[in-house]
């Protein structure tokens, strides 16, 4: 049993959340000796976080081929440089080597080009 992450995308710079389609993004190769097998795994980042946590199992049925891929995104709200891997219980335990990513968030520049010297009194909230 192996496991290898690959970076497809290792940086983000933008408003955050950062949406799906551009957030920092990993693949994970996952190899088995033999099929059938059940691969238990989590991706868990240098803290410890995950924006998909929990354990998966990934599934190779008898005669399927023994090499798998996931694809994984992160969506960290805040600015920063973290790592990710892939941890494996079953059905050995295993894990991948760490692929770096980050996130520069930015503010988003209102329609009209710069932000209005004026803020609103009062609450924000809707009435009713």
């Amino acid at each position: 049993m192996a496991v290898n992450v690959q970076v497809l995308r290792g940086s983000y710079r933008g408003p955050c959340p950062a949406p799906n389609s551009s957030a920092p993004s990993m693949v994970a190769v996952f190899t088995v000796g033999r099929a059938p097998a059940q691969v238990e795994y989590r991706w868990v980042t240098r803290d410890g976080q995950s924006s998909d946590p929990g354990w998966k199992t990934l599934s190779f049925a008898s005669g399927s081929p023994r090499t798998r891929q996931v694809v994984h995104t992160e969506s960290p709200s805040h600015s920063g440089s973290n790592e990710v891997h892939v941890e494996v219980r079953a059905p050995v335990q295993v894990s991948s080597d760490a692929v770096a990513y980050q996130v520069t968030c930015e503010e988003e520049t209102p329609t009209g080009g710069a932000s209005s010297p004026q803020s609103p009194t009062g609450s924000s909230s809707p009435s009713g």
